[in-house]
């Protein structure tokens, strides 16, 4: 199978950067047309087929945010960058969860947005990635069923170097200025304090246009 977790440091640090500027998750929902719904079984054909579409749309909405962030950054410096996908990473991501007819969302216990928080069941997929960290064992991408009956692709991120810009240690990694400017924006964010290698979030891709049993 190849390999569907986003490779690059930047591509990684993009996503971080992002992840907590979003104001509301992005979506495109099919559960008003019940026929468009197609209920069949999650077996291991149907899981992998996921795991790769699930990998390719978290490739895509990747390098859409990437490329905006770069240019927000030539054009402003990472504050500026702050600011600009504060507003602007709800129709990056609506765009592409709408042309894949999914709905996107980047979770994380520790978020700098409060609608990037985890429910439970996906709370605990994070803590059992944490445990597999911790082990030394590799993480995998997987796909669950949610309360509605659709499938969901998570895949967990890692904190890689870059990320530590504006998600590491405030008057460290993190310059002052910045952690200003994120805190005048997002006043309950969780988001800083991470060391390199540690698990940051998750993608979280609920392929609306079918339900599993």
């Amino acid at each position: 199978m190849k390999s569907i977790i986003l490779k690059t440091i930047l591509g990684i640090f993009v996503f971080f950067f992002i992840a907590g500027c979003e104001n509301q998750p992005s979506k495109t929902e099919n559960t008003d047309n019940p026929a468009k719904q197609h209920e069949i079984a999650l077996n291991d054909s149907l899981q992998t087929a996921l795991l790769e579409r699930g990998g390719k749309i978290a490739k895509l909405a990747g390098k859409s945010l990437q490329k905006s962030l770069q240019n927000a950054i030539k054009e402003g410096g990472l504050e500026y960058a702050i600011s600009f996908c504060n507003v602007e990473a709800i129709p990056i991501t609506d765009s592409v969860a709408q042309s894949e007819s999914v709905q996107i969302r980047r979770l994380a216990t520790k978020y700098r947005n409060p609608l990037n928080i985890p429910d439970v069941t996906e709370k605990e997929l994070l803590q059992s990635y944490a445990a597999e960290l911790e082990k030394g064992q590799e993480l995998n991408p997987v796909i669950r069923s949610n309360a509605d009956g659709n499938p969901v692709y998570y895949n967990p991120i890692l904190t890689a170097a870059l990320c530590l810009n504006c998600h590491g240690e405030v008057g460290k990694t993190v310059p002052s200025e910045l952690a200003d400017t994120i805190q005048n924006l997002y006043p309950q964010d969780k988001a800083t304090g991470f060391n390199e290698g540690q698990l940051r979030g998750m993608w979280a891709i609920t392929f609306t246009e079918m339900k599993v049993h």
